[in-house]
């Protein structure tokens, strides 16, 4: 996760870092009190994975049915089976770097993709109209990153625009497992949950192994990247200028599961060079750490950071 993105000791917190697992041994109960079907059981399994709730997660399942009786129409989209996934991705001069790549990607495994480019200054438009599932491509004319809940909120509408079914929102340098990709039509062909995490790893100077100490620990949590849409559900993002989630946060009083699928990364995968790029970056748009963890900044520059080797399987 790029620092600018990590949430500090203390900090309320976010949609895409703030999904805490409980211990497995309290899967068992949980399941029992929230009425979790056979049906869901299976899902559980086809992921091969431990699948476990947020702390109150059986609070938050009863807020999203009481939502569902008071909003009608959200009920009558919450379909088991026939659903559309659509990705969704904000852009800014990627050529050379990982777009390319990342798009076929989704392309396997999505139907239709949708991309704000914020005022690319390169060959990130023509990369982006190469590829047949992207359906729907915005390029602003002026650069929206220094109001960061305005660039969201125009992915956010670009992306309901083409009536989707499910959204996953996706940075241009995140690769899903096989795992994840293989599992991801049964997460959404259900009608029990409204949203899916996943386990991302920061991959450190190429892809063979991932970053883990105090301060690059993201892994370690879950990150919410895959959601219904429901037309008439309140969906807002915040308006602050940085660390914005990438999803609505009003999305986490509906059910959903945290799960152990991964996805790599791919931010801290190139040279050191690149790295010392983007350190004096985010110096230069924080140096006060106002937005994010000063000693997370420096530590980019650690000559020896601990690293571990990348298993793709779960």
């Amino acid at each position: 996760m790029d620092p600018k993105k990590r949430r500090t000791p203390g900090s309320r917190p976010i949609m895409y870092d703030s999904l805490q697992t409980q211990n497995t041994d309290k899967r068992t109960a949980a399941d029992e009190h929230t009425g979790v079907t056979t049906e869901q059981s299976q899902i559980h399994r086809v992921m091969n994975s431990r699948i476990e709730e947020e702390p109150d997660a059986s609070a938050n399942r009863d807020m999203g049915v009481d939502a569902f009786k008071q909003f009608s129409p959200i009920q009558r989209v919450r379909k088991s089976k026939n659903n559309k996934l659509t990705a969704m991705l904000q852009v800014r001069n990627e050529q050379g770097r990982y777009l390319e790549e990342v798009l076929h990607h989704l392309s396997e495994f999505v139907d239709e993709i949708v991309i704000v480019d914020d005022a690319s200054t390169d060959d990130t438009s023509d990369i982006c109209r190469a590829f047949p599932k992207v359906v729907r491509l915005e390029v602003l004319e002026q650069p929206l990153f220094s109001e960061e809940w305005r660039l969201r909120n125009a992915l956010w509408q670009a992306a309901i625009s083409t009536c989707p079914d499910w959204l996953l929102s996706v940075d241009a340098d995140e690769l899903y497992s096989t795992e994840a990709k293989k599992a991801i039509r049964k997460l959404i062909n259900q009608d029990y949950a409204d949203w899916f995490a996943f386990r991302f790893y920061d991959m450190w100077g190429g892809r063979t192994h991932y970053r883990e100490d105090e301060l690059w620990s993201m892994h370690q949590r879950h990150t919410a990247t895959l959601v219904r849409y429901m037309p008439g559900y309140p969906y807002f993002y915040p308006q602050q200028n940085h660390h914005v989630p990438r999803l609505p946060p009003s999305c986490t009083v509906l059910p959903g599961v945290c799960t152990e699928l991964k996805v790599q990364h791919l931010g801290w995968a190139g040279s050191l060079e690149d790295r010392v790029r983007k350190y004096l970056r985010y110096k230069r748009i924080d140096p006060h750490g106002e937005w994010g963890s000063l000693a997370q900044y420096e530590s980019i520059l650690d000559p020896e950071p601990r690293l571990l080797p990348w298993k793709e399987e779960l």
